[in-house]
C-alpha cells in the first residue's frame, strides 16, 4: 500500500472512531493503528528508495545535458575553424560561430534549468508526503500514549 493510502486509511479510522463523551478524544482500535504503523514503516524505505532513484535520474539528466552542450560547443568550434579557413567568408564564419555558441550555451542552460526544476518539483512532492506520514505517525503515537494513560 502506498504512503498516501496508509494515511487515508488512518484518517478513516480516526474519523470513524467512537468519541469519548465531553472530550475531543476518540477511541481507536490498537491493532488497527499498530497494523497501519507497521505498513507505514514498510512503505517509508520504498519512498526513500524512490527518492534516491529520482536523485540518480536527476544526475543522469544533468550529465546528459552537459554532454549535449559540450557536443554542441565542439561542433560549433569545428564549424568555426572550417569557415575561417576559407578567406572569402571569414567575417560570416565568425558571426555564425558566435550565434551557434550563444545558442549552444542557451540550450545547455535551458536543459540544466529544466532538469533542476523537475528535480525540485519531485522533491517538494516527496517532502510533503513524508511530512504528512510523519505527522500521522506522531499523532497515532500520541493518541496511543493518551489511551494507555487512561
Amino acid at each position: 500500500m502506498t504512503i498516501e493510502g496508509i494515511l487515508d486509511e488512518l484518517e478513516g479510522l480516526l474519523i470513524d472512531a467512537a468519541r469519548v463523551p465531553f472530550t475531543n478524544k476518540r477511541v481507536l482500535e490498537e491493532d488497527d493503528v499498530a497494523r497501519l504503523l507497521d505498513e507505514l514503516r514498510e512503505a517509508l524505505p520504498k519512498a526513500i528508495s524512490d527518492a534516491s532513484k529520482i536523485m540518480e535520474e536527476r544526475q543522469r539528466i544533468l550529465e546528459d545535458a552537459q554532454k549535449e552542450a559540450q557536443n554542441i560547443v565542439e561542433k560549433a568550434k569545428s564549424y568555426t575553424i572550417k569557415l575561417t579557413d576559407e578567406n572569402m567568408i571569414t567575417k560570416q564564419a565568425q558571426e555564425q560561430s558566435a550565434e551557434i555558441l550563444t545558442q549552444a550555451h542557451k540550450q545547455a542552460s535551458d536543459l540544466h534549468d529544466d532538469a533542476v526544476a523537475y528535480a525540485d518539483q519531485v522533491f517538494k512532492h516527496l517532502s510533503g508526503n513524508l511530512e504528512k506520514a510523519l505527522e500521522v505517525v506522531k499523532q497515532g503515537h500520541s493518541e496511543l500514549h493518551q489511551q494507555q494513560k487512561k
